[in-house]
């Protein structure tokens, strides 16, 4: 069963995506602060998600979602420390707002997303 979460969104991320995701749970633009409860937080592959805005997120954040498939501007160190989950959209995937809503549904299934780094 499918839990409802919050999940915060980075400024940039395209409406298209936004709609994917509200049946997932409530879901709302983080334009400075995240608010405390959020579970996830997904941004496109262009944002930058350094330690600082690692460490700035709240202790309830447990995934971070990046709609594209390029890990290289997220600080997987920091993420691991602080026991967050990393999940990509595969390169070839043919939708990227569905592998999107298909990384955070199984995340929030299983505890796993399908495109775990």
């Amino acid at each position: 069963m499918i839990t409802q979460a919050d999940i915060a969104l980075n400024p940039g991320m395209p409406p298209e995506l936004v709609g994917q995701l509200q049946s997932l749970g409530r879901v709302a633009v983080a334009e400075r602060r995240i608010a405390p409860g959020t579970r996830i937080y997904a941004c496109m592959a262009e944002t930058a998600v350094d330690a600082r805005l690692i460490d700035r997120l709240p202790p309830s954040v447990e995934l971070i979602a990046i709609a594209g498939a390029d890990t290289g501007r997220v600080d997987l160190e920091a993420a691991r420390a602080r026991g967050i989950k990393v999940s990509h959209t595969p390169a070839a995937a043919a939708s990227m707002a569905l592998s999107l809503k298909a990384n955070i549904a199984a995340f929030l299934d299983r505890g796993l997303p399908l495109n775990r780094i």
